[in-house]
């Protein structure tokens, strides 16, 4: 069966699915029922036949204690080895504990990089002095930096020539204003929260997707909200396995850790 035609029938993918924008933890702003509950995040997982989420901290960098916020993540991840891998949360709102943040969640296991959040925070850029270190380290190791939104394209353009080997992210789908840079290698767009008719088949349709990856939000939504807009899309069969999948496989496999078998399609 197609995409379509399997979620059509309520039944899990069959292709990898890697959904790359997820949240575990509790939220101070908002109330989501069972939301430190592993075991219905593995369950929704399976029902979908979602492979592996690249999971990040709710409420990122803007509540809480970092480390702790990290830890849930982390901790979940060893719980369900392959299943879950963590993004290190950081925050501008304490620069001086960044670098040492990411070399103490890297020592913990498998992480896929940094995700940061804008709201509630100093107004930041990817060129602030206080990230360099932090992309130093992210190019060592070929990961992920995942921004809640690139504030300043400018400055953007700047890092993806500087650190061609770290994977910049836009956290929400936003293809338009980031057309200037979607000719490097290493920018990447999450298609969470394309809510428009059919706007991620017109991406593919007008630039191919080799730069789209799957992302929902989830636990704090469910994971239609991520895999639906690809699946209903009107797009060859090939681009939708690209983004609901095969895109974040090539990411993986730059890094040191990820070993096929992880995948269990």
């Amino acid at each position: 069966m197609t995409i379509y035609e399997t979620i059509l029938n309520g039944e899990p993918l069959r292709v990898p699915f890697i959904d790359v924008h997820g949240h575990f933890g509790s939220w101070p702003e908002t109330v989501i029922p069972h939301a430190m509950d592993e075991g219905r995040v593995i369950a929704e997982m399976d029902r979908y036949g979602c492979d592996m989420v690249w999971m990040t901290a709710s409420n990122p960098g803007y509540s809480g204690d970092i480390a702790e916020k990290n830890d849930f993540v982390f901790d979940f991840a060893e719980r369900a080895p392959d299943r879950i891998i963590p993004y290190c949360v950081l925050s501008a709102n304490t620069p001086e504990r960044n670098v040492a943040e990411l070399r103490r969640c890297l020592a913990r296991g498998r992480c896929i990089g940094v995700k940061m959040h804008v709201y509630r925070q100093p107004e930041y850029t990817i060129r602030g002095d206080f990230l360099q270190p932090v992309f130093e380290i992210l190019a060592e190791h070929k990961l992920v930096y995942m921004n809640h939104t690139f504030a300043n394209l400018p400055d953007l353009d700047w890092a993806l020539r500087r650190y061609p080997e770290v994977t910049f992210m836009g956290g929400h789908f936003a293809p338009d204003y980031y057309r200037p840079v979607l000719g490097y290698h290493n920018f990447k767009d999450c298609t969470c929260a394309a809510q428009q008719y059919d706007v991620v088949g017109r991406e593919v349709r007008r630039a191919g997707g080799g730069h789209l990856l799957v992302g929902s939000d989830f636990s704090l939504f469910q994971l239609g909200f991520g895999v639906g807009m690809i699946a209903y899309a009107e797009m060859p069969e090939a681009d939708k396995e690209k983004i609901i999948g095969g895109n974040a496989l090539k990411l993986l496999e730059r890094t040191r850790w990820f070993s096929r078998s992880m995948i269990r399609k």
